[in-house]
């Protein structure tokens, strides 16, 4: 295994150790039990897809490990959050937890939400480049407490999610329609 592809693999491992990390550490029951869920889900959600091969629900949550926490976020966040006009907010819960989740919430609907207006590039990159989006996750998460620690209260604002999820896309495509040309001229 090349240097490159141990660099790939690696981003992988390490955004799967990220996100086991940040769910024991806070403790929350309710985030481990939608992580768990979320297995299943996602599970047959691949089987659905892909019914001729019998392994696909066993490995492909591994490969794909952003979809997994998107998955859990989704059902973190409908279990835990409390709405109001200025933003979203999670009572009892750790707020790094709360940033990690709702980041990998926002990737998501802004890949659901830009996918078509950029040219299905941030598409591609998701169900193509797991390591690259690996690391956007990751970037996510960092975005997110980076604008967050701007404000004094325990609310995620509105304008905050719509960065994460405007941006999120924005730079997996960017990166996608980049990298992908460099890999192919030197892997």
């Amino acid at each position: 295994m090349t240097g490159v592809a141990l660099l790939l693999v690696a981003s992988i491992g390490l955004y799967w150790l990220h996100a086991l990390w940040r769910l024991i550490a806070s403790g929350d029951g309710i985030a481990q039990g939608a992580f768990v869920a979320a297995f299943f889900l996602l599970a047959v959600v691949f089987k659905t897809s892909l019914p001729e091969q019998p392994m696909v629900p066993i490995w492909l949550p591994f490969i794909y490990p952003y979809s997994w926490a998107g998955a859990t976020a989704l059902l973190w966040v409908l279990a835990r959050v409390r709405v109001d006009r200025r933003g979203l907010s999670f009572p009892g819960a750790s707020p790094l937890l709360s940033a990690y989740l709702l980041s990998q919430l926002a990737m998501h609907v802004g890949f659901a939400a830009l996918g078509q207006w950029l040219a299905w590039r941030p598409l591609a990159a998701y169900a193509l480049l797991p390591p690259l989006m690996a690391l956007v996750g990751y970037a996510s998460y960092r975005l997110m407490l980076t604008l967050r620690a701007r404000e004094d209260t325990a609310r995620f604002g509105w304008w905050l999610f719509a960065a994460v999820a405007i941006a999120s896309p924005l730079i997996a495509g960017g990166l996608g329609q980049w990298l992908v040309p460099v890999a192919l001229r030197y892997g």
